[in-house]
């Protein structure tokens, strides 16, 4: 049982690895933070008359633009995470080793109760929009709110999983923040640019406590 618990531990800590530094956390806030920047253009008024004028004058561009503009999300992503690679084997990790980052970090039932909460925000403020309870417009912020709310409860997983507390708080400033989204008196596109700024803020701060934590731990190191 020793055994296998310190084999546990060691999958834990090495994990983790990935996340100590805080350098993903700036990765993933501006991956949200450009998403959010799509949704307030695409989805404001101005954005949708010009999709669909091209859309009408010019079908297959349009959608090749698109298609395009999707696999730039998952190139920034890439480009990110090799950029994030060469600084810590330059710097961080230098002469300690190489981690490859796994493709989930976090469990299968995390992920389950993510989608569930996203769900039933949904079909809750579907529920009380044709009871007169919320207006139309909340159901469009219902849609936004739970992407965040969702994201809070993986981040307190990975939080609790990894034995990285600043993740819970991460979670739960999220989690808070974007549910508040539902509530506020503003429009569907204003709302994924909220979205997009909270959680910048929320993984910004976390990335530099983090990251300022391993500079001095590696200056430490250096020194003695």
């Amino acid at each position: 049982m020793d055994h296998i618990s310190n084999l546990e531990n060691l999958t834990r800590v090495t994990r983790r690895r990935e996340f100590d530094d805080g350098l993903m956390d700036f990765v993933y806030g501006s991956f949200f933070l450009l998403l959010s920047l799509f949704g307030w253009l695409f989805f404001s008024s101005t954005g949708l008359r010009w999709f669909f004028t091209a859309l009408l004058y010019n079908r297959e561009v349009t959608i090749i633009g698109l298609v395009a503009l999707v696999a730039l999300f998952i190139l920034f992503i890439s480009g990110a995470k090799r950029i994030v690679a060469r600084i810590r084997e330059s710097v961080i990790w230098k002469d300690r080793g190489v981690v490859k980052s796994l493709r989930w970090q976090v469990s299968w039932p995390i992920n389950l109760l993510a989608g569930l909460v996203s769900i039933i925000m949904i079909i809750g403020a579907v529920w009380l929009t044709i009871r007169g309870s919320l207006s139309q417009e909340a159901v469009l912020r219902a849609l936004v709110s739970s992407m965040g709310v969702a994201s809070g409860i993986v981040y307190f997983g990975m939080g609790k999983e990894l034995g990285l507390p600043r993740y819970k708080w991460v979670g739960v400033a999220g989690g808070m923040f974007s549910a508040l989204i539902l509530i506020m008196p503003i429009s569907f596109s204003v709302s994924w640019l909220l979205l997009g700024i909270v959680w910048m803020a929320v993984l910004s701060i976390s990335g530099i406590w983090a990251l300022r934590q391993s500079l001095l731990i590696l200056e430490e190191r250096n020194s003695g």
